[in-house]
């Protein structure tokens, strides 16, 4: 038999999934989007931009196509939001 076809030990693929670590992502989420200038008026911040832009991005990832989606996204997801946004006036309408 020539060589080419002699049996080979085949190690076994070990799969791993990565630990993903909510802090960590927002963290990120923090750190890149606070940079972001806020063009909104002083008087009417109720929500904060980085709070938006977040929810908005999930939202998007989640299949959310415009304003009143991503408002519908966020009620529906407001209890585990809450754990890593801080929310002081909820979710924020689809207006803001």
């Amino acid at each position: 038999m020539s060589t080419g076809f002699e049996k080979r030990k085949h190690k076994t693929k070990t799969s791993f999934a990565a630990s993903v670590d909510s802090f960590d992502i927002t963290s990120k989420f923090q750190e890149y989007f606070t940079e972001v200038k806020d063009p909104r008026v002083e008087r009417t911040r109720y929500h904060l931009l980085t709070d938006i832009i977040t929810i908005a991005i999930l939202a998007v990832i989640a299949g959310a196509q415009g304003w009143e989606d991503i408002e519908e996204y966020g009620l529906n997801k407001q209890e585990w939001l809450k754990t890593f946004l801080e929310l002081p006036f909820g979710i924020p309408s689809p207006d803001t």
